[in-house]
């Protein structure tokens, strides 16, 4: 009854674990779901805090290199509008990478018309040709110089910045002249905006953004791509910004020059950002998959740790029963052989039997009772050596017929004190096998008493031998009541020993059978055990043929 309750603690103990950790399992899927709302809306706000840094960062760059490379007006009247020029690209070369413009111009009114200026890589300023894409702005720049146009507009499709210089800072319309840049749009996807987006976006070593630059307007044309196939991001995009954007025209006030501003509505190009799985919310959904399957595995191997230990625990409790049992089972079967052999040997020896007939019958119930302290006793030492001793000695040849004979001999005195006859039955051509013949025989003979001492009610052991695949077939049988379903799977364990055996009294340490599992198994053979249909026990041995010489 202790043992029953120990184990009833012990599962309501599991029961309240898992009841356990099924609640963190709950609990940790809310919280989850609660962060996975929250996330997004964080990392999106951090994601539209990093876009604009990095649409200033590159508006400031071009804006820092326009702003140098325009002369104002004093500088125009006192050195000339070639030197002024010149003198502004030299600082300008001296600090920054050249490649930002593809063309520099300066369109100066001389002698009734409007003339440009060009500066060539060795600083030199010479008069040049209008290219085709400014022939617009200089119509509209010839426009305003004589009064009759408004101030010239960039096509907002373009990469070329105008800005005019102001006579009068203070006064509008007072152009005397336009600088005119030409964006290097190469230089800007493949060093620029590489080096804006790994600072702002993707500072680690494994990019997380996909990021697309591309003209204003729903089809405009891609000018920059992370992706490598100059495709746009801007479907989906998890934030996006005006980039490129400046005021176009005069604005009176700022030394004569025109001045760039942020604003979205005066932006050419368009920023967009989406992250690599598709979207803020796939990655957060992703995340929260990925810490829900790792807790649920966390929790998961809790409750099988609690599980095994439960089990663990068990199956120790009951193994401590059973030696137990083994002990108090050894010690009675003992001491009935013992004081059996001592009473018939002092009997002898006092000389109270002087019949020689009587003798005899002494003789033979020392003999039957030192045989089964012998049987006890190579049992027990056969299953200590199979517990501590891994070494294999090298395998033997043998006939499985001669060795199943020696073993129903051997067993001849017992079959015949249990009123049992035994029928051995061998096919003939059995393949030999290979093996430990001393075990194998300790097995039959293990196999063979047991039939002996639990079938005895049936008068009749069976033994046979035949081909199964291509190996050979062992079959152990009797008439008797069979094994009880409630110990079939049990039977093989060490120290068991059913419930009809210790309520008769039955002989036995609960040994064999765990012995001869463990004996068959090492000669890589199976066994089983069964009620066959006829009544009674049933074991079923399986054994490889020897490898045949070649």
């Amino acid at each position: 009854m202790k043992q029953i309750g120990q184990a009833r603690i012990e599962w309501a103990l599991l029961g309240v674990i898992a009841v356990v950790c099924v609640v963190l399992s709950f609990l940790q899927y809310r919280w989850t779901g609660e962060l996975s709302r929250a996330e997004p809306a964080l990392l999106r706000a951090g994601l539209n805090e990093q876009v604009p840094r990095l649409t200033r960062a590159f508006n400031e760059e071009i804006r820092e290199s326009c702003t140098i490379l325009m002369p104002d007006a004093n500088e125009i009247r006192e050195l000339g509008a070639a030197e002024a020029h010149k003198l502004r690209y030299q600082q300008w070369i001296a600090s920054h990478d050249r490649s930002l413009f593809t063309r520099i111009g300066m369109a100066i009114p001389e002698q009734g018309s409007l003339q440009l200026h060009g500066m060539d890589g060795a600083g030199r300023t010479d008069p040049m040709e209008w290219p085709p894409n400014w022939q617009g702005l200089r119509d509209e720049m010839a426009a305003r110089i004589k009064g009759t146009g408004r101030p010239p507009i960039t096509p907002p499709d373009s990469a070329t910045i105008q800005l005019p210089i102001f006579a009068d800072p203070q006064e509008r319309g007072s152009e005397i002249g336009w600088m005119i840049f030409d964006l290097n749009q190469d230089y800007l996807r493949s060093k620029l905006l590489p080096r804006l987006v790994i600072e702002y976006l993707n500072p680690g070593s494994e990019a997380v953004y996909d990021v697309s630059v591309s003209q204003a307007g729903p089809h405009g044309a891609v000018i920059f791509s992370t992706r490598g196939d100059q495709s746009s991001v801007a479907t989906g995009a998890d934030a996006s910004a005006g980039i490129f954007s400046y005021e176009m025209g005069a604005v009176p006030g700022h030394g004569g020059r025109g001045r760039f501003r942020d604003e979205d509505r005066s932006s050419r190009w368009t920023i967009a950002v989406r992250h690599r799985a598709g979207s803020l919310d796939i990655v957060v959904a992703q995340a929260r998959t990925r810490n829900l399957i790792a807790s649920l595995l966390l929790v998961g191997l809790l409750g099988g740790t609690a599980w095994a230990l439960v089990r663990y625990t068990a199956r120790s409790r009951r193994l401590a029963e059973m030696q137990f049992r083994f002990a108090a089972g050894v010690s009675h079967d003992l001491r009935t052989p013992l004081t059996a052999i001592r009473g018939a040997a002092f009997n002898l020896v006092e000389g109270l039997v002087k019949d020689p007939a009587a003798i005899g019958r002494y003789a033979k119930l020392i003999l039957r009772n030192a045989e089964e302290l012998t049987s006890m006793i190579e049992n027990v030492l056969a299953f200590s050596a199979s517990l501590h001793s891994d070494n294999q000695e090298a395998p033997q040849v043998f006939a499985i017929g001669d060795l199943l004979e020696h073993a129903a001999a051997s067993m001849a005195q017992e079959i015949e004190l249990a009123g049992c006859r035994i029928e051995l039955t061998v096919a003939p051509d059995l393949p030999a096998v290979a093996g430990d013949a001393v075990a194998l025989e300790l097995v039959f003979r293990n196999l063979i008493g047991n039939a002996a001492r639990h079938g005895a009610a049936g008068k009749w052991i069976g033994v046979s031998a035949a081909r199964f695949a291509d190996g050979l077939e062992i079959r152990v049988c009797d008439h008797g009541p069979g094994i009880p379903e409630t110990e079939r799977e049990r039977i093989f364990e060490p120290f068991y020993r059913g419930e009809k055996s210790r309520l008769h009294r039955i002989q036995g340490t609960g040994l064999g059978l765990s012995l001869v599992k463990t004996s068959v198994e090492r000669q890589k053979g199976t066994i089983e055990a069964h009620n066959s249909p006829d009544g009674g026990a049933q074991f079923t041995l399986r054994l490889p043929a020897a490898p045949v010489a070649v």
